[in-house]
Formats: structure tokens, C-alpha cells, sequence
């Protein structure tokens, strides 16, 4: 995968991850928790700077209600 299209993904999955967690009137802070990890790693990823392992996405989608493609590229 080319940088330019990495870092595509990055942003993108933050900003989605973020849409979907305010959707279910979730903070970064309870998020983090449900999932036994720092609220950090929850900002770190909004924000695009890192991106969880694969192993955080089935919980995630079960947590927010979502399907894969909506989580990686958006709810459109």
C-alpha cells in the first residue's frame, strides 16, 4: 500500500471511528474502557496518528453497532 493511500485510511478510519462512537453517545473515556485500553490509544486514533490492531476491530463494530466498510470507509 502507498503512504499517500496508508495515510488515507488512518484519517479516514479516525473520522469515522469518531462519527460512530458520538453516534453512540460514547466518550473516548468509556470507549476506552469497554475495550481495556487507554483513552490515548482512543484519541491517537481519531486523530489519525496510529490505528488500532486488527484484533480491536470485531469488538469495535459489535460495540458501535456498525458493519466493517462503515467503520473503515464511512457511513455514506
Amino acid at each position: 500500500m502507498l503512504l499517500k493511500e496508508r495515510r488515507y485510511l488512518i484519517i479516514s478510519f479516525g473520522t469515522n471511528l469518531k462519527a460512530l462512537r458520538e453516534k453512540k453517545n460514547l466518550s473516548q473515556e468509556s470507549l476506552a474502557r469497554i475495550l481495556n485500553i487507554s483513552r490515548q490509544s482512543i484519541s491517537k486514533w481519531e486523530q489519525g496518528i496510529s490505528y488500532p490492531s486488527i484484533l480491536y476491530l470485531i469488538p469495535l463494530i459489535k460495540i458501535l453497532d456498525c458493519t466493517l466498510e462503515e467503520l473503515l470507509k464511512g457511513l455514506n
